[in-house]
């Protein structure tokens, strides 16, 4: 499998070999952006039957309150996945684990993540997730 980019406002996602996609998110998440990320995700995810994402929030500005209700409209019945956040806050954490267990009732989808402080480690927790779930 190929590279493949691919940019969504100031957001770049990047699909990798191995089921990885690399999401560094620039800036405040605006209304549309969630719902085009979270289509580029779920469609792979779907694909795939399983994705390992690294998601780099460390220069991310926020979600706008458009954007945190577009989550709502992901398919149910989402595979399991693995996302490793790069440079979350603690503030930060606290929401993204509210919005995670908010998306895996809504979706019935197992989501495993983890907090990491680079990206290296970050990709370290997937690669261990990968071998696992092979």
């Amino acid at each position: 499998m190929s590279v493949e980019e691919t940019w969504v406002g100031l957001h770049y996602i990047r699909f990798e070999p191995d089921d990885l996609l690399l999401m560094e998110f620039h800036g405040p998440i605006l209304p549309g952006e969630m719902a085009a990320l979270a289509r580029l995700t779920d469609e792979r995810l779907l694909a795939r039957g399983r994705l390992f994402v690294l998601c780099d929030i460390s220069d991310a500005g926020g979600f706008s309150h458009g954007s945190r209700h577009e989550l709502r409209d992901r398919p149910r019945k989402l595979p399991p996945h693995f996302v490793a956040y790069v440079g979350a806050p603690a503030p930060v954490r606290v929401v993204l684990d509210l919005v995670i267990r908010a998306t895996s009732s809504l979706t019935g989808a197992k989501i495993a993540h983890r907090f990491f402080e680079t990206q290296a480690k970050a990709r370290a927790w997937l690669e261990e997730m990968h071998t696992k779930a092979a």
